[in-house]
């Protein structure tokens, strides 16, 4: 850590909202904007979504945007491909 006073100016997390403190071993940490452990936990999460997605996130499958609960239910509907 480099002598002097500190300045307490950093921001907070994007992904976890905790506040961010100052890495100086490295030149670009005035422009960071997510923990490093944050990041790589996101990247690990983008590599898996498809099997995290409904646990994580609580996202649902759809078809023809309706729930799958309820896409089940329905007699007929209709998807269109663009």
């Amino acid at each position: 850590m480099p002598s002097g006073t500190y300045n307490d100016d950093m921001g907070l997390c994007g992904i976890c909202g905790r506040k961010l403190r100052p890495l100086y071993k490295n030149k670009d940490w005035e422009k960071r904007k997510y923990h490093v452990s944050c990041f790589k936990n996101m990247i690990s999460d983008i590599s898996n979504y498809n099997d995290i997605a409904i646990s994580k996130y609580g996202h649902t499958k759809k078809i023809a945007n309706m729930p799958i609960q309820e896409a089940k239910k329905q007699k007929t509907f209709v998807i269109n491909f663009e």
